[in-house]
């Protein structure tokens, strides 16, 4: 949907189609001028976790499997603290780590409940029947033992593309228009939708935007670390160029234009100042000029800044 034109600044719009998300805020536009820019690596990290998510998840559920039917994730979008309502139930699962302050949730709108509880009974097809206002106790202990077995399928994708560790804390089904008992920090959010099936029915998953932008961030430099140890050795042999440099000053052109051969040129450093080994042009080692075998040399006296 296209926003509509307007004076002043534009419209601040979502990044997920409209209609009734699986509740856990308000999804805001992607700025990446502010502090989206510092969550680009947590976002890029968050859109692998659902589309690996949503391939486990659908094994969690046969009759996906029986309706040849697949679960699409949505664009990432960044919550705002806030706690939530439906217009419908709704099933929440909350997770935390123990080593650390991350917290994810998954929850499953009104129309998910809907296909879940009739594809777990065998239903062939989806109908357009209402689940009501709330889940019956039976519907509540179907619901419960699908939602952990998925919520489970979505921490084991967390960890493992990740490394972040997280356990289920609750599972609980939520009335029409019941607010969480949770307020949602920030995080990031991505709704799974049921494709071909019923396109209102989604599967949120959410993360905590500081544990998964540390945990993308630390992610990204262990791949640094456990790179190919042949392309490590072969640039060793890499040659780089490493300058000594006694010093420098500047002269007009006048003066350059009239330099003669004999003449002497002041630099800036002193007889007993250490002079700069640069390595790539830039400045790596502090040293000072001596002879070796007969030959003009640079001892390093140490690192600069150190």
């Amino acid at each position: 949907m296209k926003p509509e034109r307007q004076a002043g600044p534009p419209k601040r719009q979502s990044t997920l189609p409209p209609g009734p998300g699986p509740g856990a805020g308000a999804p805001k536009l992607v700025d990446l001028t502010g502090r989206e820019r510092h969550l680009r690596a947590a976002m890029q990290a968050m859109a692998l976790v659902a589309e690996r998510f949503c391939r486990a998840a659908r094994r969690a559920l046969p009759f996906m499997v029986r309706q040849k039917a697949q679960l699409v994730a949505q664009p990432v979008s960044i919550l705002s603290p806030t706690r939530q309502h439906e217009d419908g139930p709704s099933f929440d699962v909350y997770l935390e780590a123990e080593e650390m302050p991350a917290w994810g949730m998954m929850t499953l709108n009104a129309p998910a409940l809907r296909l879940v509880l009739e594809g777990s009974l065998g239903a062939r097809a989806a109908s357009a029947a209402d689940v009501g206002s709330d889940l019956t106790l039976a519907q509540r202990a179907l619901i419960a033992r699908v939602a952990r077995d998925i919520a489970q399928r979505f921490a084991d994708v967390v960890r493992d593309e990740v490394g972040l560790t997280l356990s289920i804390v609750s599972a609980q089904a939520r009335a029409a228009d019941e607010p969480s008992e949770r307020a949602t920090p920030d995080g990031l959010r991505v709704d799974c939708t049921f494709e071909s099936i019923a396109a209102e029915a989604a599967i949120g998953i959410i993360i905590g935007a500081e544990a998964l932008e540390l945990a993308a961030r630390d992610n990204e430099e262990d791949a640094e670390h456990a790179s190919d140890p042949r392309m490590a050795e072969a640039l060793r042999e890499v040659r780089i160029e490493v300058v000594a440099e006694l010093g420098s000053v500047e002269l007009g052109l006048k003066h350059v234009l009239g330099l003669k051969v004999g003449q002497v040129i002041r630099l800036s450093t002193a007889v007993d100042d250490p002079i700069v080994v640069k390595v790539a042009r830039m400045p790596k080692f502090a040293g000072r000029p001596v002879v070796s075998r007969g030959q003009v040399a640079v001892e390093i006296r140490g690192r600069l800044g150190e």
